[in-house]
């Protein structure tokens, strides 16, 4: 995990969050290539957007990343 602290005139930050994207109600969808390209597609944005994904896992109904 990277510790890079953000510094300004008399702060010093760093924001981590934690995201859980679930199903509609949650149906089993998010599985074999399925949870692959959701996968994909949201390291896709994260790069574009210019966000560090540190760790993502799936389960067969939601997504967790940080």
């Amino acid at each position: 995990m990277d510790n890079r602290y953000y510094r300004h005139n008399r702060r010093k930050y760093s924001l981590k969050v934690h995201i859980v994207l679930v199903t509609k109600y949650r149906k089993q969808l998010l599985q074999g290539s399925i949870a692959d390209d959701v996968k994909q597609k949201i390291l896709d944005i994260a790069n574009t957007r210019g966000y560090e994904i540190i760790a993502m896992e799936t389960d067969k109904d939601h997504i967790h990343f940080c």
